[in-house]
């Protein structure tokens, strides 16, 4: 990789025209020209500060103290500005960069007295602010929440005024821009190091192309992925917003640079265009023609019958039906209510939805459409990915409604199916009832092999997140849709094998006001809850949710499961009925011997 001082040709042509204004008449007095300066020092460099906050989990809050606690000075880092909202695709973040790293700073920027301009030097007092990840981006800002975890938001922008100063006046021209390759970049995700030095920095790739040439940037949705590919093979997601003032602009043919920030989601990287020059050197292509709703689109000619389905290409361009057949194959989920988020996999699935398009490699959320899988249905048992992983990459068609879901035209309300040619796979084959459990969730970040879930009512489910290097099963209602009643249960428990026949498992609870939120624990001879015979409620030690934040882990005590016999599962039940705010319940260590 090679390093380059550059700029974006329209913020340098509004610097040059600033100065030229100043400079053309000389019939008046010209004021003093004020540059800014700022009573922070800066003592830490940007990749130390991120190096010392760094923590691998994806959602976390760190609070940064005092730089010398003895004296009370605080730390302070120093950047140039790299971004800019001028053309509407960078929205609320402010990312500066030193010479060893770069960092984005998550401001509400339209509540800020003054926003630091393009090229500007800053200067900002970290202490008392907050630094952790979104999702795997590591950002200053305030506290949030991510599926329930602790992770970073927006501040506000008041109080980043009283953090920041500005140190000099802006220069297009000083703003240093990395030349990198799409594998080089592919090659730094795979380290702490790589992504500490280089997330959020600005860079450039060279000699890539567009896949697809002749579409807008972005087609209404609010914010949508395009690509880039180089000679090589790789491959690059360019995020452009729907506000963005070039969204509806056609994309390029033949090959060119892209420069933007690197920022970062989930697991890989996302380029952040800063406006329509930062794509130069392509050759023009000519728009694709609209399609009207309604009208089919290629690929594919079904008509949206049993005999002819449509393919998810057809309902991506306005096929139409309250009763149709659609065909494609499974690639993966979308684990919020963005369909940006969507996910291509199995791992840290949700019961409640699936991505499908017509092709099993699938990576952009561009060419799939979402499925809801309605609640207690076969469709939702028997497709979901969290509970068979092994549909991922299968055939499936589905009779349901084409409606909007995600924004976007989707299938819902789906009453028939067929997988890979049938219409009921076999249910999987339950396993041979274990000796004991001694489960911490810390092999992986999916619920574990043998652990089933049962989901009785709304649409969340329990998953495993890490915080401070742990990992554990949680639950919470945060974002779903009420009521809730979720289950996760054990593998099937031989007590004749069990030594001292017990119980024990550590809980914690961040409360957020609910007023409904419940954690029960269950011994039951069935995998099914709803038709199990034996259904014996516990009365175990847990957690208390504390007026704000999260509870402490706490221990359940030594269960005596002595009075039980033959095969048991144990059970953790969340349930919830409708409330302002839903609790998180958080379970670790479950120890059963």
């Amino acid at each position: 990789m090679k390093k380059f001082s550059s700029y974006i040709l329209t913020l340098a042509a509004g610097a040059a025209m600033v100065m030229g204004a100043v400079s053309c008449d000389d019939n008046f007095t010209r004021p003093p020209m004020v540059v800014p300066t700022t009573d922070l020092k800066p003592n830490v460099s940007i990749l130390d500060f991120k190096t010392r906050f760094w923590q691998n989990d994806k959602n976390y809050v760190a609070h940064p103290g005092n730089f010398n606690a003895e004296t009370g000075e605080h730390i302070v880092i120093r950047g140039r500005v790299v971004s800019s909202n001028e053309s509407g695709n960078i929205y609320n973040n402010i990312v500066i960069q030193d010479e060893t790293a770069a960092i984005t700073i998550a401001v509400r920027t339209g509540d800020m007295t003054t926003t630091p301009l393009f090229g500007q030097n800053i200067c900002v007092d970290v202490t008392g602010l907050e630094v952790g990840g979104y999702n795997g981006l590591m950002q200053l800002g305030a506290e949030g929440t991510y599926n329930g975890a602790p992770s970073m938001t927006f501040m506000e922008g008041a109080v980043l005024d009283e953090h920041y100063g500005p140190d000099g006046l802006p220069s297009a021209a000083a703003v240093d821009t990395a030349v990198v390759t799409i594998s080089e970049l592919q090659t730094l995700k795979g380290s702490a190091e790589g992504l500490i030095a280089w997330q959020s920095r600005i860079v450039r790739l060279e000699n890539v192309a567009f896949e697809d040439a002749g579409q807008p940037y972005n087609n209404g949705s609010s914010t949508v992925s395009r690509y880039v590919k180089d000679a090589q093979g790789g491959r690059m997601i360019l995020r452009i917003s729907n506000y963005a003032d070039f969204a509806r602009e056609t994309i390029p043919a033949g090959e060119g640079s892209v420069t933007g920030i690197l920022s970062y989601y989930g697991s890989d990287w996302q380029l952040l265009p800063i406006d329509f020059e930062s794509m130069a050197g392509f050759q023009p292509a000519e728009p694709s023609t609209p399609v009207e709703p309604g009208t089919p689109v290629q690929p594919g000619t079904g008509n949206g019958s049993e005999a002819s389905p449509y393919s998810v290409g057809q309902i991506i361009g306005g096929a139409s039906g309250s009763d149709a057949w659609v065909k494609g194959y499974i690639v993966g989920f979308v684990p919020d209510k963005t369909l940006a988020e969507g996910i291509f996999g199995a791992s840290g699935a949700v019961a409640t939805n699936l991505l499908i398009s017509d092709t099993p490699d699938a990576t952009s959320v561009d060419v799939c459409i979402p499925v809801q899988l309605p609640s207690g249905s076969d469709a939702r048992s028997k497709l979901n990915l969290l509970d068979n992983p092994g549909n991922l990459g299968k055939l499936v068609e589905l009779k349901g409604s084409i409606e909007k879901y995600f924004g976007v035209n989707a299938l819902k309300s789906v009453s028939a199916f067929k997988l890979e040619g049938g219409a009921d796979p076999e249910p999987p084959v339950p396993s041979d009832p274990v000796d004991g459990i001694n489960e911490n969730f810390d092999s992986s970040t999916s619920i574990p092999a043998g652990w089933t879930q049962v989901q009785v009512a709304g649409n969340k489910s329990w998953y495993v997140p890490t915080f401070n290097g742990n990992n554990y099963a949680a639950m919470t209602g945060y974002k779903g849709t009420a009521p809730f009643d979720q289950w996760l249960l054990t593998p099937a428990i031989d007590m004749s094998k069990l030594a001292e026949k017990s119980l024990s498992f550590d809980t914690e609870v961040n409360g957020y006001g609910s007023t409904t939120s419940v954690f029960e624990v269950y011994v039951l001879d069935s995998a099914n809850p709803e038709t199990a015979a034996l259904k014996t409620k516990l009365s175990p030690a847990i957690a208390k949710a504390p007026a704000s934040g999260y509870s402490d882990w706490v221990a359940s005590g030594a269960l005596d499961l002595s009075a039980f016999s033959g095969t048991i599962y144990i059970a953790f039940r969340y349930s919830a009925t409708q409330d302002a705010n839903y609790a998180t319940w958080c379970v670790d260590n479950v120890i059963v011997k």
